[in-house]
């Protein structure tokens, strides 16, 4: 029984220790006809199938030299039934860190060949990861020495998933309320997204006020119900006596400016000479400063390219980086598969090498290339932050030549207007003092449009922000889905029908519930527990897992069909209630599912008690050892 749990790699479901659940005979010492020997290696294999009819073989060293326990090979066909045979085999790791998710991971390939998708869950840190095979087998599997403790006595809650056997039992049973959970966390996620880009459009209001001299007040650092634009926010200005309303401000500044577009102002006749002198030097500097603002642009966008395509080759490099440690952790496990690649194209620069072409004949190690990988993402990195640098300084000088430019063609277009004006044209330096006017109420006008426009993408912000909250509460308050409540009914159904067979006496059978918030046993709201007898707590588990059994199988769900006891007659349970538990399980047998016993019962009395049931059975006559020297 631990050697099936062993070859999946699923001791993690009983403990977090890395230690081999195994005896001795497996890592120690073997006794064979009374010498004990030395175990120099052993392994566990397994051969499983899939409801699509494929095979996998699957192999786990227990004591080895060459291989580390956390490699598993595999041979995609029947290897231990039909040895004879060639397979496609494979390296995967398990027990360490991507086992659930990565490519080279033994548990991501078994949730393929099982045909499960695992769910993305919250962690009790608030981050997301899978729902872990490990989660899912203890409503498959009970091992003798901790299984039978309790109804789930072994879901495993060190690996930090909120409700894990609420969500385990979500997903073997396909129920509605994981899509709802699902839901609630994309909604969630989508809060947070919104959150961000409230506070990134907040801080652009705030940049863009402070340069213009603007204090924006009532603009929350968040997104709130009570957000009322209207009403909270304000744009204030320092005009120099205090802080006064930037409309205010404005309309003082037109005021100033339309006075003094009014004031008469003596001939320009006078100034005629220097006006020319300016302008023959002005045009000269804006030919000048357009070739640089020119050279500036370009050079802006050819810093942007440069930027993205670094970090595009950062990307490669660091997926070609995870995938050498992937081969190196299992090369490091013992594995021989050949881990060289085939280039079609240079790794470094990208362009394609004509066919045949090699590109050394002293390739690089794993663990040389993993080091070459280090150092160029380093030396990419530093780059990328050079060339970030370079684009923002390119930006400001850009903007900076712009607003030269534009300020010297005002200039241009106001001493052109001068020469042909007539000779009543107003001081060159009153003009200049209107231009001030008019160009700073341009620069708060154009400031208060687009903080108005900011303002408007928070209001959107905010009622999308209002409605995915409104969501979310609903999606809390919402009950089970009908096929749910069909899934529940039918669990309670079974486990009470299952308890009346098996002679439960502690409690009324029909009185034992199932809870719609963990799906366990419950009696008058209450998980069932100390109010039992160690028997009844024994039927009890015998009926919930076979319960789940059912009831997917009715469904159509996730469970795997495979039901596997260690010594289930535990607490001395009543023969009448373990030969129950044999025609149930035949029952099921008979449906298609696959249920293993471990049991210790006398061959004879376990015969008559299978007296007219489909079965097998594998009896081991007692004193004679499992582990024996082949041919014997």
């Amino acid at each position: 029984m631990q050697s099936i749990v062993y070859a999946l790699g699923l001791e993690g479901m009983m403990s977090p220790s890395r230690e081999i659940p195994l005896p001795h005979a497996m890592t120690d010492v073997v006794e064979v006809d009374g010498i004990e020997h030395r175990v120099i290696t052993s392994s566990v294999s397994l051969e499983i199938e899939n409801q699509r009819g494929e095979i996998l073989t699957i192999g786990r060293p227990v004591k080895s030299t060459q291989h580390d326990t956390a490699l598993i090979r595999t041979r995609n066909g029947p290897a231990l039934s039909q040895p004879a045979g060639t397979y496609l085999q494979r390296d995967y790791f398990v027990r360490r860190s991507g086992a659930a998710q990565r490519e080279a991971g033994f548990h991501h390939e078994l949730a393929r060949f099982l045909g499960w998708e695992l769910p993305r869950v919250t962690r009790t840190d608030g981050s997301e990861g899978p729902l872990y095979l490990e989660c899912l087998f203890p409503y498959f599997f009970v091992e003798q020495k901790h299984g039978w403790s309790g109804v789930q006595a072994r879901i495993p809650t060190y690996l930090g998933i909120q409700d894990v056997s609420k969500r385990s039992a979500e997903f073997i049973l396909s129920m509605d309320a994981m899509d709802m959970i699902l839901e609630t966390q994309r909604v969630e996620s989508a809060i947070s997204m919104l959150e961000a880009d409230w506070k990134a459009a907040e801080h652009g209001i705030s940049d863009l006020a402070s340069r213009a001299g603007v204090l924006v007040r009532g603009i929350p650092k968040k997104p709130t119900n009570t957000w009322r634009r209207d009403e909270l926010v304000s744009l204030e200005v320092d005009s120099g006596s205090g802080w006064v309303a930037l409309d205010e401000e404005i309309d003082r500044l037109v005021r100033e400016l339309e006075s003094r577009q009014v004031q008469p102002v003596a001939s320009v006749g006078e100034a005629a000479p220097g006006i020319e002198e300016a302008l023959s030097l002005n045009l000269d500097q804006a030919a000048h400063l357009n070739i640089a603002l020119s050279s500036a642009i370009g050079d802006l966008e050819q810093a942007k390219r440069q930027a993205t395509s670094l970090e595009l080759r950062i990307e490669a490099l660091e997926e070609d980086l995870r995938k050498h440690k992937d081969a190196s952790l299992l090369r490091s496990l013992g594995s021989f598969d050949d881990f060289t690649e085939s280039f079609s194209s240079c790794p470094t620069c990208g362009q394609k090498l004509p066919d045949g072409f090699e590109i050394t004949d002293y390739p690089l190690t794993i663990e040389d290339n993993i080091a070459h990988l280090d150092k160029e993402l380093t030396t990419f990195r530093a780059m990328a932050g050079d060339a970030e640098r370079v684009v923002q300084i390119g930006q400001v000088r850009v903007n900076r030549l712009r607003e030269e430019m534009d300020n010297l063609r005002a200039a241009i277009r106001s001493q052109k207007d001068a020469l042909v004006s007539p000779s009543a044209l107003p001081n060159p330096a009153m003009l200049a003092e209107r231009l001030r006017l008019e160009e700073r109420v341009a620069a708060l006008r154009n400031v208060r449009d687009s903080i108005d426009s900011s303002i408007e993408e928070l209001d959107s912000l905010a009622a999308t922000w209002r409605r995915n909250k409104e969501n979310l509460a609903s999606l809390r308050r919402r009950e089970l889905s009908f096929t749910d409540e069909a899934k529940i009914s039918s669990l309670r159904s079974s486990l009470s029908s299952q308890l009346s067979a098996y002679g439960f006496r502690s409690l009324e059978p029909d009185s034992i519930d199932i809870s719609k918030k963990t799906y366990r046993p419950v009696h008058e709201g209450f998980d069932l527990g100390f109010d039992l007898s160690a028997s009844d707590m024994i039927r009890v588990i015998w009926a919930y897992l076979f319960s789940y059994m059912e009831v997917s199988r009715e469904f159509g769900a996730n469970h795997p069909q495979l039901l596997i006891f260690d010594e289930p007659r535990q607490q001395e349970a009543a023969r009448p209630s373990f030969q129950q538990l044999l025609r149930r399980a035949a029952e099921n047998g008979a449906a298609g599912s696959q249920i293993i016993f471990a049991t210790s019962e006398e061959e004879d009395d376990l015969a008559s008690m299978l007296a007219g049931l489909p079965h097998r059975i594998k009896s081991v006559p007692r004193g004679e050892k499992l582990i024996r020297p082949i041919g014997l």
